[in-house]
């Protein structure tokens, strides 16, 4: 047997073995910048959720100030409103809303100029036009 064989055999095994390492160390890389990039983006990601958290507390803030500003202003208005309201004896009688049917009767009944025959919302036939107003004759 010639010594060349044996040094052949192990040149190919680190030539090999040099081969594998790349390819593994290749391999390998491209799996840590796989992960770089995602901790790139989960730090930007943070980053950005801080400052919106930042954001929205400073917000929170300005907001429960107005808030206690108009608390107090309300309180204020209240307070001038029980020392400037006369008590509701003196008010005089209360005024009542007048119900629909009496109001449509007194449409119905006005004698004035321009004044409708009847209620539109009582002859409206949802034909798609508005009921038409018809003006009373001037007696003179």
């Amino acid at each position: 047997m010639d010594i060349v064989q044996p040094w052949t055999s192990v040149a190919a095994g680190l030539a090999g073995l040099a081969f594998a390492g790349i390819g593994v160390s290749w391999w390998w890389s491209r799996r840590l910048d796989k992960s770089r990039r995602l901790i790139d983006r989960l730090k930007a990601s943070r980053e950005l959720l801080d400052q919106q958290n930042n954001q929205a507390r400073r917000q929170i803030e300005h907001l429960q100030l107005e808030l206690t500003e108009l608390r107090l202003i309300a309180e204020r208005v209240r307070r001038r409103a029980a020392n400037t309201i006369s008590p509701p004896d003196t008010l005089g009688p209360m005024i009542e809303p007048r119900p629909r049917s009496v109001a449509n009767g007194l449409l119905m009944s006005d004698n004035a100029p321009g004044a409708m025959f009847s209620n539109a919302e009582d002859e409206h036939d949802n034909s798609g036009f508005e009921p038409t107003q018809i003006d009373r004759p001037r007696l003179r």
